[in-house]
């Protein structure tokens, strides 16, 4: 058995009935990057909510049960992601089972909160405050750039700039972040996704930017990133090839003619060639 096939990742978020957004995008795509993966739903949701109302069914008591579980079968996990979760309550179950491990895992967070300048309807100010302390727990911390700006408590820029985000990543570090990397940062004509390491050297990668609005891409850019970083890849290589091939997705996408809004990445046209690039 190779070191990647012992390699336990759990993958903290929710499942969506129709539209393959959150797991339902993550799952194949880190199955495709062959990851060895594990669950535990935050929610289930009836629909991606770009289709409107939906029903959300909160998954805290199953969760609890689950750790509970989890510790009584002696599980454990190599890596763990975190996505969407609903309340304080959900922050403190993972933070109860990462403390159980002996060996830290490697832990990924994912901040969502918003997007495009626009907090995400019913985000609360403790789900802010929770976000930040999950901060302190993780090794690698992967906010949007509307998600930076909540996370420092800074109002959000009508445009960024490099010394804007040398100061924000700065204090980011201050906040005991680890490493991160920050994406949809939009400077002058050019698009970046910006990052530091351990070692708190900044980088940035440059993409181009592909006009469409489309559901799930942060999904896709995690798995990408985590899958990369689980075969061995430093932060910096990760993150280009995350970008590289996120960015060919959506230039297929938009050249099949889907116009400037779609509700998801339809993930499954694309690995294929997910698998090739390993």
């Amino acid at each position: 058995m190779t070191e990647l096939e012992k390699k336990e990742i759990l993958l903290v978020s929710d499942f969506v009935g129709v539209g393959k957004v959150a797991l339902s995008a993550m799952i194949p795509i880190l199955s495709t990057m062959e990851s060895k993966l594990n669950y535990l739903p935050t929610a289930v949701v009836s629909n991606n909510f770009g289709y409107g109302q939906a029903v959300v069914k909160d998954l805290t008591d199953f969760m609890a049960d689950s750790r509970d579980m989890w510790k009584a079968h002696n599980f454990t996990f190599d890596l763990i992601s975190t996505g969407i979760m609903l309340n304080v309550d959900q922050v403190k179950i993972v933070k109860e089972i990462i403390d159980w491990h002996e060996k830290k895992p490697f832990i990924v967070v994912d901040p969502i909160m918003g997007d495009g300048g626009e907090v995400y309807p019913g985000l609360s100010k403790d789900m802010v405050e929770a976000y930040k302390k999950m901060i302190l727990l993780s090794d690698l911390v992967v906010p949007n750039f509307t998600e930076l700006s909540l996370l420092l408590e800074e109002d959000y820029p009508k445009e960024a700039s490099e010394e804007l985000m040398e100061a924000w990543l700065g204090k980011l570090i201050a906040m005991g972040a680890k490493s991160a990397a920050v994406t949809s940062v939009h400077i002058g004509d050019s698009h970046y996704v910006y990052g530091f390491d351990q070692d708190k050297k900044i980088f940035r990668v440059e993409y181009r930017h592909i006009p469409i609005l489309m559901g799930g891409t942060g999904d896709v850019f995690s798995s990408l990133l985590i899958g990369k970083l689980q075969r061995g890849s430093n932060l910096e290589e990760a993150i280009a090839y995350a970008t590289k091939i996120l960015s060919s997705i959506i230039e297929k996408e938009y050249d099949r003619g889907i116009g400037d809004w779609a509700m998801e990445v339809e993930v499954q046209r694309y690995l294929q060639d997910i698998y090739k690039s390993l």
